[in-house]
């Protein structure tokens, strides 16, 4: 930047006229706008003048490798001396301009900041729930509990920053919209009184701003620089959850990539994954640049970020026109009556993962306590097997089909039927959908009695069969309570401390179906205020 340029900015940023630096300087005004215009320089004592004037040096001036002449002042300062000053230098322009304006002025400037400060808040608002909100989502892996915690204290950083920036933001416009218009005025009344031309009080008062290059006060850049560090954070939280999906991302490229001689679907989705790949580290690579305050080639940048987007198209093109070529198979056309005998215990029932129907055929002819159950399946690939649980102290019998080949001879399976374009679903599925319970009229009660202390249910009496639909679970709780119920015994059972304040009102409602209880469960006063 040459000596010219800065002697505009630093003449604009200390508010003089090429008239009051001449006077400073004893020149004529002809010759400060030769200096500006880069025509002539000054002489050398002229130029140690302007240095003290402006207090920066002479390098600041004559070189012209300095391009801002701003930020070299700045770093010959001591910053917090600078924003302190520039804060009271601040507060006492801002007190001699409201005490030489009119009062309807005065109102008008403080409704207009009032107004500018509501429409900030509700931009605030919504900006900052709305991004903790999204930040928080790339932590849901860890739990509801620490993800809602992450969400609240991003939150909070979010609206600190929020504020900080509408204050920046409402100082700065009152700075160029009133601050400065009035002390250019002054210097106008004083040169207009000289001049006997009209009072300044007599003239039309008017808003404007007065030079779009206007500087904000060094304090204002102490609070950016407070803004500009959270906001670094954040993007090192963007960073770090980037490199989160980066990595499962080539990993699973790599396994999609090893498939591409099974089947062109691979080569589509191994496509697609790696543009992702690229576009992720696209982002990764803006928010490493922003951090550490690296350029950035943004032309290239650019065109590698369109030419991804375009390679992920062709590989979801190749991917959609494959899929469309495999023949999905449903062995479930293909199925045989399979049988599986238990032995009936106290407390416990038969059920399947995903259905809520089922049916039970009485055969007297049966040992008590023995059962048989039924279902249809592909014996070729499956069998029928039991995986038990507990629910309110009751085990739970789940019937499941259980795949009858190790892991290699399943592998070998789908990647035979994939290069020739088909797909089994009976695969990638181990659910029973119907399910077949035979056993003495005696057994079977108490499997139908068991059944309806968890759940209220339909029954439907058909000569020796029972058709047996689960509509809900019979107790319900409100309030928080996790404690759980003996539906042995009908009673609670309080796990924790925690539980053991809670104290559960019991109410039964009756429905078409049965009996349905709920308990009401609150924190005893008591209890929560110790």
């Amino acid at each position: 930047m040459k000596f010219g340029d800065k002697l505009i900015i630093l003449r604009k940023k200390n508010g003089m006229s090429q008239e009051e630096l001449a006077e400073k300087l004893n020149v004529s005004r002809q010759s400060v706008s030769k200096w500006e215009s880069n025509n002539t320089y000054p002489e050398t004592d002229k130029i140690v003048q302007i240095a003290n004037l402006f207090d920066c040096s002479m390098d600041d001036l004559i070189n012209d490798k300095i391009t801002d002449i701003d930020q070299s002042l700045r770093k010959n300062k001591n910053s917090l001396n600078e924003a302190w000053d520039s804060l009271l230098d601040f507060i006492t322009r801002t007190v001699n301009m409201f005490s030489h304006m009119k009062f309807s002025t005065g109102l008008k400037c403080v409704i207009e900041m009032i107004i500018a400060a509501f429409i900030l808040w509700l931009i605030g608002l919504t900006i900052c729930g709305i991004s903790s909100h999204i930040l928080s989502s790339m932590f849901n892996f860890l739990g509801n509990n620490i993800s809602n915690t992450i969400e609240n204290i991003l939150r909070g950083i979010l609206n600190v920053l929020w504020f900080i920036i509408t204050v920046i933001i409402l100082i700065h416009t009152f700075k160029i919209r009133y601050l400065n218009y009035y002390e250019l005025d002054k210097k106008e009344d004083e040169k207009n009184k000289d001049n006997n031309k009209k009072d300044f009080t007599n003239q039309r008062e008017k808003v404007i701003i007065r030079d779009e290059k206007d500087k904000p006060f060094a304090f204002l850049n102490v609070l950016s620089n407070v803004v500009l560090f959270f906001i670094k954070f954040i993007v090192v939280l963007i960073a770090i959850s980037l490199v989160g999906i980066i990595i499962p991302s080539v990993i699973a490229s790599i396994i999609t990539l090893s498939f591409i001689t099974t089947n062109i679907l691979f080569l589509g989705i191994t496509i697609s994954i790696i543009s992702g790949i690229v576009i992720l580290i696209l982002f990764l690579l803006l928010c490493i640049c922003f951090i550490f305050n690296k350029k950035i080639n943004f032309k290239l940048l650019v065109i590698t970020f369109v030419s991804a987007i375009l390679l992920c198209g062709i590989g979801i093109g190749i991917s959609t026109v494959s899929l469309k070529n495999i023949e999905v198979i449903d062995d479930n056309k293909d199925t045989q009556e399979e049988q599986l005998q238990l032995d009936y215990k106290d407390n416990s029932i038969i059920k399947s993962y995903n259905t809520n129907s089922y049916k039970y055929i009485i055969d007297n002819n049966l040992e008590d306590n023995k059962i048989i159950v039924k279902s249809n399946i592909n014996t070729d690939i499956k069998k029928l097997a039991t995986h038990k649980s507990e629910e309110d102290n009751i085990e739970v019998i789940y019937i499941t089909a259980d795949f009858t080949k190790d892991n290699k001879e399943y592998y070998d399976l789908i990647i035979k039927d994939l290069k020739n374009n088909k797909i089994h679903t009976t695969y990638f599925n181990d659910n029973i959908n119907d399910i077949v319970i035979v056993a003495n009229e005696n057994t079977i009660n108490k499997l139908v009695t068991n059944l309806e202390k968890l759940y209220l249910i339909e029954k439907n009496y058909k000569d020796n069969n029972i058709d047996i639909n689960i509509k809900e679970s019979k107790v319900h709780f409100t309030n928080g309570f996790y404690g759980k119920y003996n539906a042995i015994t009908d009673e609670l059972i309080y796990d924790s401390d925690v539980d053991s304040k809670y104290k559960c009102n019991k109410t039964i409602q009756n429905t078409k179906y049965g009996d349905k209880i709920l308990y009401d469960c609150k924190i005893v006063e008591e209890d929560y205020n110790e």
